[in-house]
């Protein structure tokens, strides 16, 4: 999945450090994307469309309108946007909760303590995302299905069968399509032919998945990477 984020913050090597934290994040987690715009000050990104971001860095002390007021401001007109606060003062840390801040960040920004803060945000947001629905068609025919309920994405003669609870739906696309539409959702390749949801995994039996009610085989190919990302899913070792 694709994350869109502002950074908020007057200081440009501030702008700068937090740009290369985030592509560091990106390199090291490949299922997600992160496309980042920068503002030199609050009355820029206010004067601005900002309902398409996910997420706002935003620096409290900046000139003529501070972080706590922009996210006041921004708060008027949106009250789901994700905004971590980026200061060097950890007083302003209540502050901050008043209007509704996920997190904030003490400067200066290193990547470890970066890295902790940004995976929880990520992972809050792709969760958010599993409640939302996608519409499925094929011809005349639509179905909305919540991406969380979907188990697994086959592919089959120049067709994919999307499986979910309660049915499937056959429709004309590809699994790379999905894969790009659901980067972020923790949707793994088990082999060249299954796009799986770790939600739904529920065993591993050797080179056998169980994924709901189905069982799948993981390639030897793709193994390694679908073990990895299905411990990291759910915070262990496999």
């Amino acid at each position: 999945m694709k994350y869109n984020i502002a950074i908020v913050e007057d200081e440009k090597a501030a702008r700068d450090a937090l740009e290369e934290q985030i592509a560091e994040f990106a390199k090291r987690n490949k299922n997600a994307e992160f496309e980042v715009t920068h503002y030199p000050n609050a009355v820029d990104f206010l004067n601005k469309p900002f309902d398409k971001f996910d997420l706002i860095f935003l620096d409290i002390e900046m000139p003529e309108i501070n972080g706590i007021e922009a996210a006041k401001k921004i708060r008027k007109k949106n009250e789901d946007i994700m905004i971590v606060f980026v200061t060097n003062m950890a007083q302003y840390a209540l502050e901050s909760y008043e209007v509704h801040a996920y997190d904030f960040i003490l400067k200066p920004v290193n990547y470890d303590s970066f890295s902790i803060k940004f995976e929880r945000c990520v992972n809050a947001l792709a969760h958010k995302l599993m409640k939302k629905e996608i519409v499925l068609v094929y011809g005349t025919a639509k179905r909305k299905v919540d991406v969380g309920d979907i188990t697994f994405i086959e592919s089959s003669n120049h067709n994919v069968i999307v499986h979910f609870i309660g049915g499937e739906f056959r429709m004309r696309s590809t699994l790379a399509s999905f894969e790009k539409q659901l980067r972020g959702c923790h949707f793994v390749y088990c082999n060249a032919c299954y796009l799986v949801n770790l939600k739904w995994v529920k065993e591993l039996k050797g080179d056998i998945i169980i994924v709901g009610d189905s069982e799948l085989r993981i390639s030897h190919l793709k193994k390694p990477s679908f073990l990895s990302e299905f411990a990291k899913y759910i915070g262990g070792t496999v």
